[in-house]
């Protein structure tokens, strides 16, 4: 009986961490756009397309969309890219929910407090680093920014969104490697300010979330595949070590 148990508990294990192994870990991040209810919108696509071997992570919680969706998120409202990276605030959130893909979109509080766009990027370029620091495999979904409505923002602050995005899209290629791709997404085109936000701002529930989700689903099924086969390919290189070493 005791052989069993023990047989039982180790089956028990195995089946866990090939679960665990199977399971690609997505960390939405940024600030307050990425606590709206977009990503709930991305689940939704997910499963349609009989994609569910994933799980969203981060350390904080929204309320969108019905039972079984999954809350966890990194937006943390008022954040600025260039605070995150220069205090060095993603480390932690990384160590604490090792993700194997990210979906950034940050910027807009920059813009909105008139920071350079050189220096936004430059930030951008330290989050990378420090992404890659903790996964030299990351998956990085890039998205540019929303447009804000003109009537309610500040010429300077609609243009420095324009200015940021064309940076961005530059950015982004020069970036991607083999190892750790960059997928550029581009949620500004299409997007209306005042039909698809509440506030000329953040993503309308109905219109504004579901062009987003539309915008990342693609790249979101890609960087899940890549990530499935990047694990499939280490357990095969880590059972034939593990076969040579016995013999």
């Amino acid at each position: 009986m005791v052989k069993l148990g023990a047989l039982a508990f180790g089956l028990l294990t195995l089946a866990t961490q090939v679960c665990a192994q199977k399971t690609v870990k997505i960390m939405p991040f940024g600030a307050s756009i990425v606590s709206r209810c977009w990503r709930a919108n991305l689940q939704a696509k997910l499963k349609n397309a009989k994609i569910t071997n994933w799980d969203f992570v981060g350390s904080q919680t929204g309320t969108c969309g019905g039972i079984g969706d999954d809350q966890d998120h990194e937006g943390h409202p008022g954040t600025l890219a260039i605070d995150d990276a220069k205090n060095a605030l993603l480390p932690a959130w990384l160590n604490t929910n090792p993700p194997d893909i990210m979906i950034m979109l940050i910027g807009t509080n920059d813009v909105l407090q008139k920071k350079p766009t050189a220096d936004i990027i430059a930030a951008y370029d330290v989050l990378f680093t420090q992404m890659r620091a903790k996964n030299a495999n990351m998956q990085i979904i890039l998205s540019n920014l929303l447009p804000l409505d003109p009537a309610r923002f500040p010429a300077q602050a609609v243009q420095g969104i324009k200015d940021l995005n064309t940076a961005i899209a530059s950015f982004a290629p020069l970036k991607s490697t083999a190892k750790s791709p960059v997928y550029f997404v581009d949620n500004f085109a299409g997007f209306d300010p005042v039909a698809d936000t509440d506030d000329g701002e953040h993503p309308l529930k109905g219109s504004g979330t579901e062009k987003m989700a539309k915008k990342f689903i693609a790249v979101t099924e890609t960087a899940i595949s890549a990530v499935k086969r990047a694990k499939g390919i280490a357990k095969r290189r880590v059972g034939m070590q593990e076969r040579r070493g016995s013999m």
